[in-house]
């Protein structure tokens, strides 16, 4: 019986990069707000990023007016996080400059358009913002690749989101699985048993879009565990030093252990394939390994081929013993000695 995989692969385009769980997974650096506004900072977080062998790495950008009541102790901090619109740009061409791609995770819909048109190669959708119409609307008429993350969210409001952004006519988006508890418990990472990697080919499925992970686990090597499981993009939190306290320390690693975690994942990238084609090396191990159909026994001349006359042994590169139906019945048409490998040759039809 032949077996044939029908279902059709989905992929997130960002540019001349093409992510789906078949090509090499990306690791995205997400530097979020370690910056907390300073703009020299921001730029040192690309050069540590490119020095990490990130493929890319992910701001988020916010107007304070958009994001928090005027009231509430989050509208002063981030209003002083907020960058200026000649300064996005300028990161983004820092970014460009060291051959990364720019995403940009941004907190209000305004900001949307005109990131894009700055040239972010993709834009994320913060999990805080997956019941928001307008910025899924935004996303949706950007003309820029997204990613809709899918953290604290239920299946219903994947399947809104999904559905609204379907409506607005956008088919190059994907979903990020992951868990957000920093605001929680006392700002813990995320326990590995809290993963739920079985999440990455289940939403695939049921939304036919691609899926990466975002990783709050304190973990070197989970990155690469979500890439093996199917993960086409995986953004994990990167501070600038070992012992740093800023946005989001509990899980981000620091550049020593991002480059071991960035190793880890270029090494599930590595052991990936659904090919089933043989390598050289492994054919000629199969040459010495396998078993040839060989003479049991001396084997006269005329004799007709019983099952008895056969055994199977190395090496490989005769007559394959699967085919065993096809030689019983046959006369042998010379001496055949103890173990000398039996050809087509032997037999009369």
């Amino acid at each position: 019986m032949g077996y044939q995989q029908s279902e059709k692969i989905p992929y997130l385009q960002i540019g001349d990069r093409r992510c789906s769980r078949t090509l090499p997974a990306l690791m995205i650096a997400e530097e979020g707000q370690a910056n907390q506004g300073d703009f020299e900072f921001a730029l040192k977080m690309i050069d540590i990023a490119f020095d990490c062998g990130a493929d890319g790495i992910e701001f988020q950008l916010s107007i304070a007016t958009d994001l928090y009541v005027s009231t509430h102790q989050g509208f002063d901090i981030y209003q002083q996080r907020e960058f200026t619109l000649t300064m996005i740009e300028e990161l983004i061409f820092a970014v460009h400059s060291k051959n990364m791609f720019f995403q940009a995770a941004c907190l209000s819909d305004k900001l949307i358009g005109p990131v894009a048109s700055m040239g972010a190669d993709a834009l994320t959708m913060n999990a805080t913002d997956l019941n928001n119409p307008r910025i899924l609307d935004a996303l949706a008429r950007c003309g820029k690749p997204f990613l809709i993350a899918t953290l604290m969210g239920t299946i219903e409001e994947i399947d809104w989101a999904v559905s609204r952004v379907r409506a607005g006519g956008s088919s190059n988006f994907a979903l990020l699985h992951g868990q957000h508890i920093m605001a929680s418990q006392s700002g813990i990472g995320v326990p590995v048993e809290y993963a739920q990697l079985d999440c990455i080919p289940m939403l695939e499925h049921r939304y036919g879009v691609a899926v990466g992970f975002v990783d709050h686990t304190d973990s070197e090597i989970m990155p690469a565990v979500a890439a093996s499981r199917g993960a086409v993009i995986v953004a994990k939190h990167l501070s600038p030093e070992p012992d740093w306290r800023g946005p989001d320390w509990q899980v981000c690693l620091h550049p020593e252990a991002w480059k071991r975690a960035n190793s880890h994942l270029r090494y599930a990238n590595a052991v990936r394939g659904a090919d089933k084609t043989l390598s050289i090396e492994e054919l000629k191990d199969r040459s010495k390994m396998r078993r040839s159909i060989v003479a049991a026994r001396d084997i006269p001349e005329g004799k007709i081929l019983e099952e008895s006359d056969i055994a199977f042994k190395r090496p490989g590169g005769g007559l394959d013993p699967r085919n065993i139906e096809r030689y019983i019945g046959r006369r042998v048409n010379r001496q055949v000695s103890a173990d000398q490998a039996m050809s087509e040759e032997m037999l009369d039809l």
